[in-house]
């Protein structure tokens, strides 16, 4: 069977686009290592260009899958529309995130099935029964979309991320170099866990899991690390730290057999005060940019988000990272009830932390989390293009182009912006942050739905 992976472009609504970051699809390689051993495959990355009509011309796949987080979902259901005009008798299939939480919002007669939960050894038993002409209709962890809503087969249990191939990269080779954070460019993604025994309010990132945290063996993790050409590396795990011991083996081996690179990995205020051993000797190794999620200012906030964390973590956080020469890229929470004192006050934090490169990001009820429950009645966006944590989807409490002015500013006197964007012109694409600043400072005028 020929089996095309395509890796949807980014949804144009979202501000700053491609040029913020392109991460490997690693989800795809994962999916392509699996396929590979009973099927021809090819993928498709349209966040670097392509042509999906021309590839499907070509290599003329019998099963098309995708992956859609939420604001992909639109993307995702036209892509597979276009690919079923072009060949009905193609397969469609989407799983990822927003499958995951709100699998419901994908029942469409252009996509014949939904992935839910793990999707690699799902889709394995899927393109099997397909080639067989057998009934997929029972396979663990799939939803059938029919005219009455989608029928669930059982879930699939979670297993052990030793058990997955490794990621197949030979399938990005042709777009490896493309790859990039800002000033991490080429870059490369690895994945050592998944879930979060963590409970904020407002994440999308351990509900899949039903809260478990599912980790790898150090050894399989660095054995695939040595593998890795690209020498600043991504690992997408949603906090890195939350097994302090795991973490130090695996530095441990790292230096142990030589591997000289760059890392930028995710983790809480409070697990690197926690466990700040742990964290300088990641520094030693080579630890160059860690992601925070302070998320707010307001000791108030932290508790309304369920956070577990306090400001007085941050601050510690902080002054570690500064400590050890780790750059920090703080990402902070904005509540839809924000006063204009409320964006001063967090811009003088940003400004006396000396944070660089924070992140701002408004509350976003994604479906399936808690805030959803909390917020639904609310909801005044039902367009899932603009649910990009980057346009407020329940109301303000400011006059909403008041907020998005207030938050367009944020963004406008980042010091990283104001100093390095134009030493490194030549590395961005041509619609470069600068111009999406501005274009913010307009008031959302070309991306704010009325």
């Amino acid at each position: 069977m020929r089996i095309l992976i395509v890796q949807p472009a980014t949804n144009p609504h979202v501000w700053g686009g491609d040029t913020i970051f392109i991460m490997e699809p690693l989800w795809a390689e994962y999916l392509g290592a699996a396929l590979k051993q009973e099927h021809d495959v090819q993928l498709l990355d349209l966040r670097l260009g392509g042509n999906l009509a021309e590839t499907q011309a070509s290599f003329k796949p019998d099963l098309i899958a995708m992956t859609a987080y939420t604001v992909d979902v639109n993307t995702v259901k036209r892509l597979c529309r276009e690919c079923k005009v072009r060949d009905p008798k193609v397969r469609t299939v989407v799983g990822g995130y927003h499958a995951n939480l709100a699998a419901d919002d994908l029942v469409a007669e252009e996509i014949d099935l939904v992935i839910i939960g793990e999707g690699v050894f799902t889709m394995v038993e899927v393109a099997r029964a397909y080639e067989q002409g057998a009934r997929v209709e029972d396979i663990n962890g799939v939803g059938i979309p029919t005219p009455k809503g989608l029928r669930r087969a059982p879930p699939r249990p979670w297993p052990s991320l030793d058990a997955f191939p490794f990621p197949d990269r030979s399938l990005t080779a042709g777009t490896r170099k493309h790859y990039f954070d800002k000033w991490m460019k080429p870059i490369a993604s690895i994945r050592g866990s998944y879930g979060c025994p963590y409970r904020c309010e407002f994440c999308i990132l351990w509900p899949p899991t039903g809260g478990k945290y599912l980790f790898r063996s150090p050894v399989s993790f660095v054995d695939e690390l040595a593998t890795i050409e690209e020498s600043n590396v991504f690992f997408t795990d949603d906090e890195a730290l939350i097994q302090p011991a795991r973490m130090a083996e695996i530095a441990h081996l790292i230096e142990e057999r030589g591997i000289q690179k760059q890392y930028y990995f995710m983790a809480r205020s409070d697990s690197i005060r926690k466990h700040r051993k742990v964290f300088e000797k990641w520094a030693s190794i080579g630890l160059k940019r860690v992601l925070i999620g302070l998320e707010s200012r307001r000791s108030e906030d932290l508790d309304n988000y369920n956070k577990q964390a306090t400001v007085q973590d941050n601050d510690e956080a902080i002054a570690i990272c500064e400590a050890n020469g780790v750059e920090i890229q703080a990402m902070f929470v904005l509540h839809p009830e924000y006063e204009l004192e409320d964006f001063a006050v967090l811009q003088k934090y940003v400004d006396d932390r000396r944070l660089d490169t924070p992140v701002y990001c408004i509350l976003t009820p994604y479906p399936g989390t808690k805030s959803y429950a909390h917020y639904k009645d609310r909801i005044i966006v039902d367009n899932y293009d603009y649910w990009d944590l980057l346009h407020a989807v329940i109301p303000t409490q400011m006059p909403l182009r008041k907020y998005y002015a207030e938050y367009a500013k944020l963004w406008g006197t980042i010091p990283a912006l104001q100093r390095g964007i134009l030493a490194h012109r030549d590395e961005l694409p041509a619609d470069d942050t600068l111009a999406n600043v501005r274009k913010m400072r307009r008031g959302f005028r070309q991306t704010t739905p009325e």
